[in-house]
């Protein structure tokens, strides 16, 4: 009895150890795949700027961009200060933060007409710039 019993709590420890995925180093591997992020770029995008899209299809972020964007491509803020203001990414192999983006809030009276549900820009990015992703380079601008 004492051994089924162990057995059966072995295998619910490795069953709920498997289902928890390690946080990867390099955050775009933690949002959305690459062949949905021009899905959302068609459905959602009305009132980005072009250039925001087009880094944004390329896989990473920029000053300017909104939260939604920014969740899609590297998911939600590993720690967020109480405000929302100050997102955080971690590195959980080593606890070092990789990057850390400061928002300022959008006020949703000047822009009339836009759905502000989500009414923040990126408007610093401390650490890693690219999210441990190499620098990206577009062929029409060079590196940004």
């Amino acid at each position: 009895m004492k051994k089924t019993f162990l057995a059966i709590l072995a295998a619910c420890v490795l069953i709920s150890c498997a289902g928890k995925k390690p946080q990867s180093p390099i955050l775009i591997e933690r949002g959305i795949k690459e062949d949905e992020r021009s899905y959302h770029v068609v459905q959602e995008g009305f009132g980005i700027d072009p250039k925001l899209k087009k880094i944004f299809l390329a896989g990473y972020i920029a000053e300017g961009m909104n939260k939604d964007l920014v969740s899609l491509l590297w998911g939600p803020a590993d720690k967020e200060s109480n405000d929302g203001l100050t997102w955080e990414y971690i590195d959980y192999k080593t606890g070092e933060v990789i990057t850390r983006l400061k928002w300022d809030e959008v006020d949703p009276m000047k822009h009339k007409g836009v759905d502000w549900t989500n009414a923040s820009k990126l408007i610093e990015i401390e650490g890693d710039p690219y999210g441990g992703s190499p620098a990206p380079v577009f062929e029409d601008e060079g590196t940004y």
